[in-house]
């Protein structure tokens, strides 16, 4: 089915299987009639004395797109704000949309609020330990004291108890305030026995029950042999404890189910309306029961394991060391398409997704004239989608699209989707938002993986902010100035004046003009910019009739007498390389053959002419070096493939030999070409293949040393075992017993 709209649900944040088990029951129940499901969150739940902070701000911009998008209609999570002004902020926006919406559990005046029987939840619980394990002292722990939510779950315990007959005093009801704190101290009380033991305690969250279980036992009070307890809301910490909580889970369905069913008829949607609420008893063993063979039990029991076993399984995808590695090469970046090629690069910092954009507002490069003036808030009616990935390509087209839309790959028929947005902003500055789809709610996890990639990203947009401004204030310096302030030697139009004057006064004397520029490999760290270090070299070298002048960011012009470079020979670029060598103590190292430069000879009769002699030089030069780069890069498919090979298929018989002779070209070609690209010699990465292949089976497996050795492509186990030691410090078998 395809797309026809899209839903606004507002979360604050994502932090367990509850929220989870809203966002995706929201998203089955509008997906089947054709809705986009669209989460709008800040990731963090901030507190009213927090919002003011810069970098508060800029995650909770994220609510504009309420206002700045078109949605058809909104579900608002009221209830799990912890700030009211913020919760105060999104009601004020979404009336000013006019569009449908239900609130969930939070009384105002202008939208449907959608509640649940909350009394259901005690009552359940309440009732088992009654009847199930014949409980006749119980205690409940509720929330806080007065709230509408806290009390009416309270309620469904005495009423529990009235229908069983059995008597209890106000002092055995509890206000624990959701949180571990004074659960904790009632059950020191119990066990030092200035509270009577009861026989049973009914908990109004689940982290109460598990907390209070938890100091029990720690004070010699068994669970649930001395006392049998019950927590509420199916959270996945109820499984997490050595004594596992029983609980009643389903709420958040229920709530979830409610509010979608309730939006679409808003909206005109003809949906038949869900009269049971479905909350269910998932037996652990705090209350002592054995019985776990009803199948809503069963069902509820499996939900809770699967999002567990989810959660888990994408936390341990996560590559260790990937912040500091994006961190960066987001400071190595000089363009935005730079920073946009960067963060397709460590996209696999966020698994699970199918989609991704960053989209910017168009505003977000500043005014350079005024850069104090930069947007705070809110975002530009027309965005540009900097980046997108999906079907494993990424793009960095920078096409503009009206905000409205929200992305553009929502105007393309598409089926219904789970799509997460939220800030991108930096140092109070707001660059736009991002875009994450999902195919189920389990995948999605908002934590510091995501928010460290979020932050890279537009930190690496201020980096490069940063260095267009400063080339921006060069520029204008060199405007009204003959010199290059950064290099220090002429700029363009200083060459042109005193070349000028040179060639009037010495009107016989020939002259050589050379443009030189340098390729630089990215995946390589230079301490000094390559082209610094060789304008440093020359001016070193130079002689008085030597000028020296920047004319582009990366190229530089020089001017000899004819008798002077020898610009016509290669021999140039190795005398500049030893020369850098020499000043830089080896620090810095030219690589000669990455030095491109053209050289012509200029004379009186060119005086006019220098400026359009300049700028066909500099277009012919960057020509020539993109044909040099096509050398290497002609080749980066073929190259990916090959190494992708070697690392799904280590046990092969890779060899540099075998794999020139299929490609077709030398070994010196092939491995050059190998370190440009990876940055590492194919014979390192052949190594390292096997290398990860072993450890992996020495961890996990049984197998033998000589078995592990075949199977990560050593014929020899003597000399696997001598590269293990190398390369680890210790023998496959001491490795072995270290990580177990």
């Amino acid at each position: 089915m395809d797309s026809v709209g899209r839903i606004g649900l507002i979360v604050p944040h994502l932090i367990n299987n509850l929220d989870v088990e809203l966002v995706e029951v929201v998203h089955k129940t509008v997906s089947r009639y054709g809705y986009d499901t669209v989460l709008i969150s800040g990731i963090i739940n901030f507190m009213n004395e927090m919002l003011d902070e810069d970098y508060s701000k800029g995650l909770s911009n994220i609510y504009d797109l309420i206002i700045s998008s078109d949605f058809d209609g909104f579900i608002f999570s009221a209830d799990l704000f912890c700030s009211d002004r913020l919760r105060s902020r999104i009601l004020d926006m979404l009336r000013k949309t006019e569009k449908p919406c239900v609130v969930i559990g939070y009384q105002q005046n202008d939208f449907p609020v959608i509640t649940i029987p909350e009394s259901e939840l005690l009552y359940l619980s309440a009732m088992h330990l009654i009847h199930k394990h014949d409980c006749r002292r119980l205690y409940c722990i509720g929330g806080y004291k007065g709230d509408e939510k806290s009390e009416e779950r309270i309620s469904g315990f005495r009423r529990a108890m009235d229908e069983a007959g059995l008597p209890y005093e106000e002092s055995s009801i509890f206000y624990g305030e959701y949180w571990s704190f004074i659960p904790h101290d009632i059950a020191v009380r119990i066990a030092e026995g200035d509270i009577p033991l009861p026989d049973g305690v009914v908990c109004a969250s689940d982290i109460m029950a598990v907390e209070f279980s938890r100091t029990l036992r720690s004070h010699g009070i068994r669970v649930p042999d001395d006392i049998k307890i019950t927590g509420c809301d199916g959270d996945l910490i109820s499984l997490t404890e050595y004594v596992s909580i029983t609980t009643v889970a389903g709420a958040s369905k229920c709530c979830g189910k409610n509010s979608a069913e309730r939006l679409l008829r808003l909206m005109g949607n003809d949906v038949t309306e869900t009269r049971e609420h479905g909350f269910s008893l998932v037996i652990g063993e705090s209350c002592g029961c054995t019985d776990k063979s009803s199948a809503e039990q069963s069902i509820a029991l499996s939900e809770i394991r699967d999002y567990a076993g989810t959660y888990y399984r994408i936390k341990q995808s996560y590559r260790l060391g990937s912040c500091a590695d994006i961190l960066s090469k987001m400071s190595e970046c000089n363009t935005p398409e730079d920073v946009m090629r960067t963060a397709g690069e460590c996209i696999f910092m966020i698994p699970g997704f199918t989609r991704a954009e960053i989209c910017l507002c168009e505003d977000w490069q500043r005014d350079l004239q005024n850069p104090a003036l930069y947007r705070r808030g809110g975002l530009s009616s027309n965005m540009l989608l900097g980046f997108e990935i999906g079907n494993s390509d990424f793009d960095t087209p920078f096409i503009e699209f009206p905000s409205s839309e929200l992305l553009p790959y929502f105007k393309q028929p598409h089926d219904p989707q789970l799509t997460v947005a939220t800030s991108l902003h930096c140092k109070g500055q707001i660059f736009g938002y991002i875009c994450f789809s999902y195919k189920n709610a389990a995948e999605i996890i908002l934590d510091d993986y995501l928010m460290n990639w979020c932050d890279s990203v537009s930190g690496g947009l201020n980096i490069v902010q940063n260095k267009m401004y400063k080339t921006y204030v060069n520029q204008r310096i060199e405007a009204i100035s003959e010199y290059a302030p950064i290099l220090g030697i002429y700029n363009k139009r200083g060459l042109i004046e005193r070349l000028t004057q040179i060639m009037i006064n010495e009107s016989e004397t020939a002259r050589t003009l050379t443009i030189l520029s340098y390729i630089q490999n990215k995946k390589k760290k230079y301490p000094v910019p390559p082209l610094h270090a060789i304008v440093n070299a020359l001016r070193i070298a130079a002689t008085e009739e030597m000028l020296l002048a920047s004319i582009e960011d990366d190229m530089i012009a020089i001017v000899s007498c004819e008798s002077g470079p020898k610009g016509l020979h290669r021999d140039w670029a190795v005398e500049i390389a030893e020369k850098t060598y020499e000043i830089y103590k080896g620090s810095v190292v030219i690589e000669p053959e990455n030095i491109v430069f053209l050289s012509e000879k200029i004379s009186l009769d060119d005086i006019l002419s220098i400026s359009r002699i300049l700028d066909t030089a500099v277009s012919d030069i960057k020509g020539k070096m993109l044909t040099m780069q096509a050398g290497v890069f002609s080749y980066r498919d073929t190259f990916t493939s090959l190494r992708e090979n070697i690392f799904s298929s280590p046990h092969n018989e890779w060899s540099v030999g075998s794999i020139t002779r299929s490609l077709g070209i030398s070994k010196s070609h092939f491995q050059r070409i190998y370190k440009e690209l990876f940055g590492t010699s194919c014979k390192e990465d052949i190594i390292a293949a096997r290398m990860q292949t072993a450890e992996y089976y020495l961890i996990h497996t049984e197998l033998s040393v000589t078995e592990i050795a075949e199977r990560s492509g050593y014929p020899n186990t003597s000399h696997f075992i001598r590269q293990f030691k190398k390369k680890n410090g210790v023998s496959p078998n001491e490795y072995r017993k270290t990580k177990r």
